[in-house]
């Protein structure tokens, strides 16, 4: 076999080896699920107060539409629907939002363990007296119910959240400085953004969140 053979005929074997391990891989390797949520889990409600600096090199909001688009994000992950979304830093709410402070006022399930159970009590007293002086005495209630949950998947992409390649940067900051703060975990991270230039690709970002089951009674209703 002339040399030129043996170099064509080696390449072709070491072709074919790659292709078979990786459809070994792909078989051993089960394929994701969004749509399977995960087992039910016992979870309570709590309140946050959070803040983050967005800056941005490629696409630039007004302060109203900062406010929408952060909202409408935090709600998809599991935050309850009166959260309130505010940015500091614009005179006017038309106004192009430079490097505005954001500021969420949320309250988002979390999966009940020893750690919240310890920080629930440690915080009691406080939540008892804000309630009293609040004229509202079931808020401090609420946060003590514990109620039932899973983990869904969550795809932050184009579809219902009208996302587009411009919110790259938007989506990266939430998931670096509002995320880790709140009951979420990232499966796939597909975002690459390049500063003062936006991509042709929608950014992508998956994840797990909590979210609550809904009462027995609703079901029954619902049927």
């Amino acid at each position: 076999m002339s040399a030129l053979r043996m170099r064509a005929f080696c390449y072709g074997a070491l072709m074919v080896s790659l292709c078979a391990l990786d459809a070994s891989a792909a078989e051993s390797e089960p394929a994701a699920s969004p749509s399977t949520p995960g087992p039910p889990v016992q979870a309570l409600w709590k309140p946050q107060q959070l803040e983050f600096y967005f800056q941005s090199f490629t696409t630039f909001y007004s302060c109203s539409g900062l406010e929408a688009k952060v909202k409408r994000l935090l709600i998809a992950v599991g935050a309850q629907r009166d959260l309130k979304v505010n940015t500091r830093g614009c005179f006017a709410s038309s106004e192009i939002a430079r490097m505005p402070r954001v500021e969420i006022a949320l309250t988002s399930p979390v999966e009940v363990s020893p750690e919240v159970l310890a920080e629930l009590d440690k915080t009691r007293g406080t939540r008892e007296l804000t309630a009293r002086v609040r004229g509202d005495s079931k808020q401090a209630d609420v946060q003590e119910e514990q109620f039932a949950a899973q983990w869904q998947r969550v795809s932050l992409s184009r579809g219902k959240l009208n996302l587009e390649p411009g919110d790259c940067e938007l989506i990266e900051q939430l998931k670096k400085k509002v995320f880790p703060k709140l009951a979420i975990r990232i499966v796939e991270d597909e975002i690459e953004c390049v500063p003062n230039q936006i991509t042709m690709t929608q950014p992508r970002l998956v994840v797990e969140a909590l979210s609550p089951l809904p009462a027995p009674d609703a079901k029954k209703e619902g049927s």
